[in-house]
């Protein structure tokens, strides 16, 4: 493997300044209402995610901010982030078994619909934790990672597993090109961009990394 093209690849792309406001309002409004006693904050919550997930290329038709913001309140998720924030160490186990009672939560979507929103909605609650999940991610994420596993101990949604145990690998295989172990965040900028340079389209778990750059 020839280092030098991801390396460049990765620096320019985190190098671009991140124009659209809206990430970072969302991280703010996260953080500083994590918790779910305000139906309204939570509704404002899922309309902002609902426009970044459409601008993703996943438009959730007939979604209804208000109406999921009073599942979420009733659902006990207050309860999820306190096992992951006392935790002595956080193990994808449990990761998993949050992320599939969020998908819970939004089971009245398609099943990828319900999976990207939940990621994205823990994502940004915990940005250090949790992969941003969509199909295009899902892509280049396997495009650049080869064979990825598929991890025994997720029994609550085994794609967002696989999804989640490649990612992992990516953030450990390109160590190296990088000069760090990439955020979540900073993964999810570094695959859209090369899912954009590809223009992947291939179907998930396909190795389809062009060039000499991290498929083995």
């Amino acid at each position: 493997m020839n280092p030098e093209p991801i390396r460049e690849f990765i620096a320019d792309t985190l190098a671009q300044p991140v124009l659209d406001p809206r990430p970072r309002a969302l991280y703010e409004l996260c953080h500083m209402h994590r918790h779910h006693g305000q139906g309204d904050i939570v509704a404002d919550k899922l309309r902002m995610i609902v426009r970044l997930l459409a601008d993703a290329g996943l438009p959730l038709g007939g979604f209804s901010p208000e109406y999921v913001a009073h599942r979420l309140v009733r659902s006990g998720v207050d309860g999820w982030f306190s096992a992951i924030a006392t935790a002595e160490r956080i193990e994808p186990p449990l990761l998993f078994e949050v992320h599939g009672r969020a998908m819970g939560v939004f089971s009245e979507l398609p099943p990828e619909q319900a999976r990207a929103i939940a990621s994205t909605y823990l994502h940004f609650h915990f940005p250090e934790l949790f992969f941003l999940y969509d199909p295009k991610l899902t892509a280049a994420a396997y495009a650049l990672g080869g064979t990825c596993g598929d991890p025994s101990d997720c029994r609550h949604d085994p794609e967002y597993g696989r999804f989640f145990a490649c990612c992992e690998e990516l953030t450990h295989r390109l160590i190296g090109p990088a000069g760090r172990r990439l955020t979540p965040r900073e993964l999810d900028r570094v695959l859209r961009a090369w899912a954009d340079r590809s223009d992947l389209a291939a179907p998930a778990g396909a190795c389809r990394a062009a060039e000499d750059l991290v498929c083995a």
